[in-house]
């Protein structure tokens, strides 16, 4: 029987997960105006700034930093800014809806990460990266010189936020304070972002003639999806499982495409829907593998 706090956990991640779909559509609508570097920066010093306001003032927020949070944190957000940097400079190349299903398959790449590092890897999990590749496929068939270099670019976006998941992962299991932790990540990915906007070419800090819809897009990212979207997705972690938290990731993708088909008017063709989908199911396929299911054999490390 699923209680309460279950129930609100699920209810969650799949709000916040909703609110990361909406936003491969608004930041494509920001990047008009404003360079990729630039919108990560200002998203993630606003995150820094909320966390920082809302919880750094009090001196107990401080209390006891154990190492493993300010080293796990700087190393994940140094992913996770890698991970956005490439996701946001693909979509200056991409539709909303084809980022999202692209996004997506960091959920696949996990298992065949934990396999490098020699945790095993299911039939299954094996099937459904095959499946993934069929996916992709589709997804690339119609695209353009241009469309082929943000599909590389948010390729590596997803690899990003996988190895950036393994690694939450390991840290995870150690002594760390949540809100500490994520707020390290938001620095690193803040001050990184930084450089590489300042560096010729990155756009500046502070664009003087960006749109309304570009600040207002920084906000949405900065207080929602990133500073309040990690701390409910930590926060699920206590009451949901990692197969229920897979399931609902899965779901991103589904609403990228929705919120730019309605908000954006973007059609895409057939072929995009089908690869779309046949991602989606696999990302659905890998998040439900049964513990203790049988696993490739590993090639002997002697």
């Amino acid at each position: 029987m699923i209680d309460s706090r279950h129930r609100r956990a699920r209810l969650g991640l799949v709000s916040v997960t909703a609110l990361w779909g909406v936003t491969f559509s608004l930041n494509q609508v920001a990047l008009h105006s404003m360079a990729a570097p630039t919108l990560t920066f200002l998203r993630f010093l606003v995150a820094s700034l909320f966390l920082l306001l809302g919880f750094g003032l009090r001196r107990s927020f401080w209390h006891d930093v154990h190492r493993a949070e300010l080293l796990g944190g700087l190393l994940t957000g140094s992913l996770l800014f890698g991970g956005y940097l490439t996701q946001t400079e693909g979509q200056r190349f991409l539709s909303a809806s084809l980022a999202g299903f692209l996004t997506g398959l960091s959920v696949v790449l996990v298992p065949l990460i934990l396999w490098v590092l020699h945790r095993g890897l299911t039939r299954r999990q094996l099937g459904a990266t095959l499946i993934a590749a069929a996916g992709l496929y589709l997804l690339a068939r119609p695209q353009g010189h241009e469309g082929l270099l943000g599909i590389a670019l948010v390729l590596a976006c997803a690899l990003f936020f996988a190895l950036q998941l393994v690694a939450v992962e390991y840290y995870r299991i150690t002594t760390v304070a949540v809100i500490r932790f994520t707020l390290f990540q938001m620095l690193a990915v803040t001050a990184l972002a930084a450089l590489v906007a300042m560096a010729p070419g990155g756009g500046g800090l502070f664009p003087l003639h960006a749109s309304q819809e570009a600040w207002v897009t920084v906000a949405i990212n900065g207080v929602g999806a990133s500073a309040l979207g990690f701390m409910a997705q930590t926060w699920s972690l206590r009451w949901l499982n990692s197969i229920e938290l897979s399931v609902i990731y899965s779901l991103e993708p589904v609403f990228a495409a929705l919120v730019a088909l309605i908000a954006l008017h973007q059609q895409e063709g057939l072929t995009v829907w089908i690869g779309g989908m046949i991602v989606v199911v696999a990302m659905i396929l890998v998040s439900i593998t049964p513990p203790g299911g049988a696993t490739l054999p590993q090639e002997s490390s002697t």
